[in-house]
C-alpha cells in the first residue's frame, strides 16, 4: 500500500485539478489518497467527496488551521508503508506513484526521496525563471545543509523513518517541509530526482518572483536561526 498525503484549505478552484490527476497514474500499485481539509470554508471538501467512487480516497476534517498540522493528521493516518506528500494546488505528473515508489523497491537503504516543482500560470520570463531557480536552489541547499530538502508538494518517506524522524511538527504553518528534512537526513539518506515535477500554483509569486522569494527567505531565518513556531506567509487567495 502506497499513502499521498494532500493538505487542503480553501481549494474548491484547485482542488479538483489536483485529485484527477491521481486518476491518470500508471502504476499498478494499490495507493490511498488521505486529504485533509484543514478547517475550509468554501466546496474544498464537498468536490473532493465526488471522488469517493473513483479513488480510494478519505477525506479527513482537521479544525486547526495550519500546513505542518494538516500534514501532522495526514501522515498520523495513512496506512502505507511508502508515504508520498503533495499539495491541493499541486498537479502530479502520470508517473509520479510509480517513479516515486520504485527508488525504495531499488534502494533498501534510502528512506526518502524528493523532487521539485514548476509554475505555469505566470508570465512566460518568470515561470521560466522559477523553474529553472528552483532545482538549482536544491541543489545549493545540498552543499550548504548537506541534505535535499523535502519539497512539501513531491516527496515520499518510508513510514519508519518518518516516525523515527519525529514527523511532521504540528505547530508549524510554513517550513514544515523543510524542518522535517532536518531531522529525516539524520535518519538516512534522502534521494533527489530533478526530472519530476510537479506542477503547482504560482499564486505566492504574482507580485513579483523576487518578493515571493525573500518571503521564503525570512521564514526559514525565522525557523532556523530564531527557532520561530509562529513563522507564516500571507494568504495569497
Amino acid at each position: 500500500m502506497i499513502s499521498v498525503v494532500i493538505p487542503a484549505y480553501n481549494e474548491e478552484d484547485n482542488i479538483a485539478h489536483c485529485l484527477d490527476a491521481f486518476l491518470r497514474q500508471t502504476t499498478k500499485r494499490d495507493f490511498e489518497i488521505i486529504l485533509v481539509n484543514n478547517a475550509s470554508t468554501d466546496r474544498t471538501a464537498e468536490i473532493a467527496h465526488k471522488y469517493s467512487d473513483k479513488l480510494n480516497l478519505n477525506v479527513i476534517f482537521d479544525p486547526i488551521k495550519g500546513r505542518g498540522h494538516a500534514r501532522y493528521v495526514g501522515f498520523n493516518n495513512a496506512k502505507g508503508e511508502v508515504i508520498l506528500s503533495s499539495d491541493s494546488d499541486a498537479v502530479v505528473p502520470e508517473n509520479w506513484i510509480e517513479t516515486l515508489a520504485s527508488v525504495f523497491d531499488n534502494n533498501p537503504n534510502m528512506i526518502a526521496v524528493t523532487g521539485t516543482c514548476k509554475v505555469a500560470d505566470l508570465d512566460l520570463k518568470t515561470n521560466k525563471r522559477f523553474n529553472q531557480l528552483q532545482p538549482f536552489s536544491m541543489r545549493v541547499y545540498r552543499i550548504l545543509y548537506h541534505h535535499y530538502w523535502l519539497t512539501g508538494s513531491n516527496f515520499a518517506i518510508r513510514r519508519d523513518a518518518y516516525l523515527r524522524s519525529g514527523g511532521f511538527n504540528p505547530k508549524l504553518n510554513i517550513q514544515e517541509d523543510i524542518d522535517l528534512s532536518f531531522r529525516a537526513s539524520k535518519v538516512g539518506r534522502i534521494l533527489f530526482l530533478p526530472n519530476i515535477p510537479v506542477i503547482s500554483s504560482g499564486r505566492r509569486f504574482k507580485r513579483g518572483l523576487v518578493k515571493g522569494l525573500l518571503q521564503y527567505g525570512k521564514t526559514f531565518l525565522g525557523l532556523r536561526r530564531m527557532g520561530r513556531e509562529d513563522i507564516s506567509l500571507d494568504d495569497p487567495r
